[in-house]
């Protein structure tokens, strides 16, 4: 089971939800998002340690060093910072 550490906020595991954003949203993280698909870029977060998987192709690219969270699920143990 993969850990996501958020910066400043505390971690939680990755339980096989559908994705990296509703597992922090189920585990109490006041995380930003608006449209859980991909298409607004409100839930970016910048990916410093660990992999992700993409499990849909959004319609909003991140920035270079970030993900989307709706949009991936960890591989391994990540950090990630809010920006």
């Amino acid at each position: 089971m993969a850990k996501i550490n958020v910066v400043g906020q505390g971690e939680c595991e990755f339980d096989g939800q559908f994705s990296m954003l509703e597992a922090l949203d189920e585990n109490g993280f006041d995380m930003p998002y608006s449209c859980r698909g991909g298409n607004c870029g409100a839930c970016a977060v910048r990916l410093i340690s660990g992999e992700v998987e993409e499990i849909q192709s959004p319609a909003y690219e991140a920035a270079a060093g970030e993900i989307l969270t709706c949009s991936v699920i960890p591989l391994t143990d990540v950090e990630i910072e809010l920006i």
